[in-house]
């Protein structure tokens, strides 16, 4: 009885690759072109210390770690859309949460999707840019520093993702909440800013380093504090 279990736990069987449809991809954007590891899928995070991977490469073809199972397919791309062709993965079975980011990482790969790179970050979107998948390039991993924060009595964090469009730049701000704390991470104008939330008497006042981020409705307005009391700051409205 053991033995079967570690040879079904241990199984992989691939798809036939002779089902696959092969799609070339002509002129791959280079930006493109690399392994990117998912952050965010469909606006639920992932599990923390597992890896879904998804490599892009320049012939045409994607692959890597969806976090149980290797796999791979190609793609095509038109102007600013990718569509995923059939995947062949293997069919190696792991813990329930495990195969089900797992699952999430594929159904996320199985339509056309708009793709946008802003320096390290991946993001793929439906086409009315709602983001499905986040994603950074294993690339620039090493140059950046992970902060875990463990918050007593929070019980559960709370993270939402919302799109703004502020002076023309589009800006992608995530606010997360776990008991007492609240923050706010966002880019603009190549500045990455981590700012917490403090009193404030009408809205929601986020404070990080020299800026101060305030929402009040569908807005949100950047002020950056070395310029004086006199700033207007620069209005940021909520994308759909």
């Amino acid at each position: 009885m053991l033995k079967a279990l570690i040879a079904f736990s241990c199984a992989c069987v691939l798809i036939d690759l002779a089902s696959m449809q092969s799609i070339a991809a002509e002129n791959v954007p280079k930006e493109l072109v690399g392994s990117w590891l998912a952050e965010d899928i469909g606006g639920g995070g992932v599990i923390d210390d597992l890896q879904s991977v998804l490599e892009i490469r320049e012939d045409g073809t994607y692959g890597g770690m969806a976090g149980c199972n290797n796999f791979t397919g190609s793609f095509s791309i038109s102007d600013a859309s990718i569509t995923f062709g059939p995947t062949a993965a293997a069919r190696k079975m792991c813990a329930p949460a495990i195969m089900d980011q797992e699952q999430k990482f594929f159904d996320t790969l199985r339509s056309e999707l708009a793709w946008r790179v802003d320096g390290a970050k991946l993001t793929l979107a439906k086409a009315d840019g709602t983001p499905v998948m986040r994603l950074v390039s294993t690339d620039s991993r090493a140059g950046r520093a992970e902060v875990t924060l463990r918050i007593p009595d929070a019980g559960a964090v709370d993270r939402q993702a919302v799109r703004y469009s502020c002076g023309g730049e589009t800006v992608e701000a995530e606010y997360i909440n776990a008991g007492p704390v609240s923050l706010v991470t966002f880019s603009i104008g190549g500045t990455y800013i981590v700012a917490s939330g403090v009193i404030s008497g009408s809205g929601a006042r986020y404070a990080g380093g020299r800026y101060i981020w305030w929402t009040e409705g569908e807005e949100a307005t950047l002020f950056d504090v070395t310029k004086g009391e006199e700033d207007p700051g620069v209005v940021c409205e909520k994308l759909e």
